[in-house]
């Protein structure tokens, strides 16, 4: 039986002004590395519980912080696979925690995308299942010494009861999620539509809950800097738009932990801002506006500098085409000409064909 693996991939993300600008930021990412920085960000209990509130509640205070507790992010499964043999399946949560109020506990997920993820409702349905399998396990190693028949068979009680999972898929791609958003928009059920409505009765269905965050409305619904982050992403597309966020917001931008830094590094996908000095102090505060003017500047130069490289190349390409045409008219064979400019023959053939 084989073993079913998901890998997350880092999409490259291009920032362009116009037409006719430099590129600010276009840079590969380690894979993995972009969502290891935002996890470690989203995992401050502030953070989480302001997410799950303006998601889940419209912004009401109902998780607090206080009551938030790390959850293993790795869950392990043994199953059988058709031969008999156990086979261990592993699963590894970007960020889970346990939420306590009072005689209420449930399990908040958060799992980080950066692209678009086109088996998320079967991938989030598995990750939960596997979460309700161990307590499952774990309620059974627990089990009191008398069972009825069917609650052995079943390895669990009649009055067992499981830990509700909350997972949220944290997209922040600059793509639009077009994506399933449910398991029933993965079927085939063929092109009779009234065949397929009866089918999906009695299919089994599995939600995602979406948070794409470059488009995210009502933003005031986050009570902590997630507002203003998540209200920069919806101008990371546009340099202008985005300084003048920035430089709107500099009491905020002016002072970053480490961590929001680095966040802010993967959401730009931005190199530079993601591999800053990791020594230094954690306390110190650093500055996002000098940041973002730096890295403008330098791929100001690094394009003035492509600029130069270019205009050489297409020098040369034009005073070649102009030998080669002058010489054609003198008589001169293609080997000559070719032997001359130190081109191939099909290359000097190329070059005529354009010129003639």
């Amino acid at each position: 039986m084989e073993s079913i693996s998901y890998f997350k991939t880092i999409s490259v993300r291009d920032f362009h002004f116009d037409d006719n600008d430099y590129i600010f930021i276009k840079e590969d990412l380690p894979m993995g590395q972009a969502d290891v920085n935002v996890n470690l960000w989203l995992k401050d209990t502030k953070r989480f519980a302001d997410l799950f509130n303006a998601i889940l509640f419209q912004g009401k205070a109902v998780i607090l912080p206080e009551n938030l507790y790390p959850s293993p992010e790795t869950t392990a499964v043994s199953l059988q696979d058709t031969q008999g043999k156990n086979v261990v399946k592993k699963q590894y949560r970007d960020i889970i925690m346990n939420w306590q109020d009072q005689a209420l506990l449930m399990l908040l997920a958060v799992e980080s995308q950066t692209a678009i993820h086109y088996a998320a409702p079967l991938k989030v349905m598995l990750y939960d299942s596997m979460e309700y399998a161990e307590q499952v396990r774990v309620k059974w190693k627990e089990r009191p010494p008398r069972l009825s028949s069917a609650e052995f068979l079943s390895r669990f009680q009649k009055n067992d009861k499981l830990i509700p999972v909350i997972t949220l898929i944290f997209y922040y791609g600059t793509e639009e999620w077009d994506g399933p958003l449910e398991l029933h928009q993965m079927f085939d059920l063929g092109t009779e539509k009234k065949h397929a409505e009866l089918m999906k009765k009695y299919l089994p269905n599995y939600h995602i809950n979406l948070v794409d965050v470059r488009r995210l409305k009502n933003l005031e619904s986050f009570q902590s800097d997630l507002q203003i982050i998540f209200g920069m992403l919806q101008y990371s597309q546009d340099k202008y738009a985005l300084r003048t966020y920035v430089a709107n917001h500099k009491d905020y931008f002016q002072k970053l932990d480490l961590e929001t830094y680095h966040a802010l590094g993967a959401f730009l996908n931005s190199r530079q801002l993601m591999e800053i000095n990791v020594e230094k102090n954690e306390r110190e505060e650093l500055d996002m506006c000098k940041a973002l003017e730096d890295i403008y500047n330098d791929g100001v130069q690094d394009g003035m500098e492509q600029g130069r490289r270019s205009g050489i190349a297409e020098g040369e390409a034009s005073h070649k085409k102009e030998v080669a045409f002058q010489m054609q008219k003198l008589g001169y064979s293609l080997d000559a000409i070719a032997a001359v400019l130190r081109e191939s023959v099909d290359g000097i053939s190329q070059i005529l064909a354009v010129v003639g």
